[in-house]
């Protein structure tokens, strides 16, 4: 983003960011999260790759303030896309397309670069509450993402999807053992949603991703993969499961690639199968 008042508001972003974690806000989550993906990794380096995702997560969101203000020119430069020639194949199929996304990189800009190529989104979202939350859905809004409730939005999912709409899924958050599945991620079962594998499977609507990765200039590279398949002769629960690994392992290549990309403030691992036990803390401030 060009300007100095751009750059002035992702700075203090960045500078929000930093201070979110000198001050502790959710830090033993996220050093207990880097520990458990990163065991063999020393505590320095650590908490290293803490402190930047922090940094990076205030600059996304200064970003996103900042984003209302361009052109769809500028929008551009700010956004690419490699493999943007596999949505517009799976596009082409005329069954609507899945995609799967996590909070990883500058996941709120990826929305309102797609609604300015024409491609509007909606996504199944969690319900924000508080004040700082309504803002944000308002930019998601103003952006151009439509949201369906993460309750309750089967059929309306699938009616988008024959119409031959987009559809956005979160993936990598952690849920009830009720309304997920366990699949491997970092080698611990995580309690992980199946959304997406199963809008994908009941409509015959192409799965892939995306993942945008910030660039030492500032600009965002977004990293379309797919489409993913379960195994041949996978049917039912199986097919949703195998699927949901696929996808979960494409969100742990590129957080191992880019962990100071990934929101480790969630508590992804939160949701234990039956007879296991969460990792004890241990933060050391």
């Amino acid at each position: 983003m060009k300007g100095r008042w751009a750059r002035f508001v992702c700075a203090l972003g960045e500078a929000i960011g930093t201070a979110a974690w000198s001050l502790g806000f959710r830090r033993r989550v996220a050093l207990d999260g880097l520990r458990r993906a990163f065991p063999d990794r020393p505590e320095t380096e650590l908490r290293a790759i803490a402190r930047a995702a922090y940094r990076q997560l205030g600059r996304s969101l200064a970003e996103l303030a900042v984003s209302r203000q361009v052109t769809d020119a500028e929008l551009d430069r700010l956004v690419r896309f490699d493999g943007w020639d596999r949505y517009e194949a799976a596009r082409a199929l005329g069954r609507g397309v899945v995609v799967a996304v996590a909070h990883f990189g500058n996941w709120e800009l990826l929305a309102r670069a797609c609604a300015r190529r024409g491609v509007p989104l909606t996504a199944i979202t969690r319900t924000l509450r508080g004040r700082l939350n309504q803002r944000l859905l308002a930019a998601r809004r103003q952006g151009g993402l439509r949201e369906l409730p993460d309750k309750g939005s089967t059929r309306a999912a699938l009616r988008l999807l024959r119409r031959g709409e987009t559809l956005a899924v979160i993936v990598d958050q952690n849920m009830r053992p009720s309304r997920g599945v366990f699949v491997d991620f970092f080698g611990t079962p995580a309690c992980t949603t199946p959304a997406a594998a199963v809008l994908a499977l009941r409509s015959g609507a192409p799965l892939i991703a995306a993942f945008p990765v910030r660039q030492a200039d500032g600009t965002h590279r977004v990293l379309v993969e797919g489409p993913f398949s379960p195994p041949k002769g996978a049917r039912g629960h199986s097919a949703a499961v195998a699927l949901t690994q696929e996808i979960t392992r494409a969100v742990e290549r590129v957080v191992r690639e880019h962990p100071d990309h990934w929101f480790w403030v969630h508590r992804r691992w939160k949701t234990r199968p039956e007879g296991g036990r969460a990792l004890p803390g241990r933060d050391n401030p």
